[in-house]
């Protein structure tokens, strides 16, 4: 269930109108800008960036940056993005960045499917110029890299057809093996864990524990370390729930002192039109306080009202 929906009925006309007359004004206006880019489906805020740029010469999203800075700006700017085209950018900044960002060139590599990854590694080579393997392999190393470079590949098997047998077969070789030797470069772990659909994963887990009585995540703890064992957990849980992977990131984004604004900001964006409505009812189940709770507490100003105004559907009491 998402929170942001398509408003109808729909004026990009109006809307660019009134942005338009926003940005006239001496004193930035933050509730409109606010209340028109949160209530509206990306294709719409697009529309209206075209409807904008047509009818009033500048471009909306030069003009918004002019207006708004700080996390402010960066959710506005992640609104009024592409989704391709946002991970693209997120993870071009996480390769560039002075420590490569592995959690979030995890959480994005290991939560798409083949066509989103296949898109995003379109979008990367079309802005950047280079391709998101080339920049991974020359960013990442070890078993992190032989990781994440199969996953940008795109060829996880998609069927949802389980092959019980095979998760039988799959099971008791992992076991055989020993979790020791499933980080090794050539083990049959690395080989399933890229390459099976997230259906037959869950059976391999499934038989894995009725044969050696322990959750999967029990030997991927002993097996692996560091960033290669969070992209292997992120995976195990992606594999048990998406909703449940993404509960736990949005946690700790806010836990402890501190708030990690940019992975705050890429999920609630991101995932607003496609399932934060089922993310926002597992974080309070878990954790015993709402989402908007944890957001309200741990940011401030327009931005708060910002995140807020996304998590909240539309059929919710708004802020405004």
């Amino acid at each position: 269930m998402a929170t942001v929906y398509p408003v109808e009925p729909f004026d990009a006309i109006a809307d660019a109108a009134l942005l338009c007359d926003v940005m006239r004004r001496s004193r930035t206006d933050e509730k409109s800008i606010i209340e028109v880019l949160t209530n509206r489906g990306i294709i719409q805020r697009l529309e209206i960036a075209k409807v904008y740029k047509t009818y009033h010469g500048n471009a909306l999203i030069s003009d918004l940056k002019g207006r708004v800075s700080g996390n402010l700006w960066n959710v506005t700017a992640a609104l009024m993005t592409p989704l391709p085209h946002y991970y693209a950018k997120e993870l071009h900044d996480a390769l560039s960045a002075r420590a490569t960002d592995e959690e979030a060139i995890i959480e994005i590599l290991c939560t798409l499917s083949n066509y989103g990854i296949t898109t995003i590694t379109e979008s990367y080579e079309e802005l950047y110029g280079k391709s998101l393997e080339n920049d991974l392999k020359d960013n990442t190393s070890g078993p992190f890299e032989r990781l994440s470079v199969p996953l940008c590949q795109a060829k996880r098997n998609e069927t949802h057809v389980i092959d019980h047998a095979q998760a039988k077969s799959d099971a008791q070789k992992l076991f055989d093996t020993g979790a020791k030797q499933w980080s090794a470069e050539d083990s049959h772990f690395n080989t399933i864990i890229v390459t099976h659909s997230y259906p037959q994963l869950a059976q391999t887990f499934l038989e894995y524990e009725h044969i050696s009585g322990d959750d999967i995540e029990v030997p991927v703890e002993k097996a692996f370390s560091g960033n290669i064992k969070k992209g292997v957990l992120a995976i195990v849980k992606c594999v048990k729930s998406k909703i449940g992977f993404f509960t736990g990131r949005l946690h700790s984004a806010m836990q402890g002192i501190g708030t990690n604004d940019r992975t705050l900001i890429r999920i609630v964006v991101s995932r607003s039109e496609i399932d934060l409505g089922d993310i926002k009812k597992v974080f309070e189940r878990r954790y015993g306080k709402s989402l908007e709770s944890w957001i309200a507490g741990d940011t401030s100003g327009d931005y708060k009202k910002t995140l807020l105004s996304i998590v909240s559907t539309n059929s919710e009491l708004r802020i405004f």
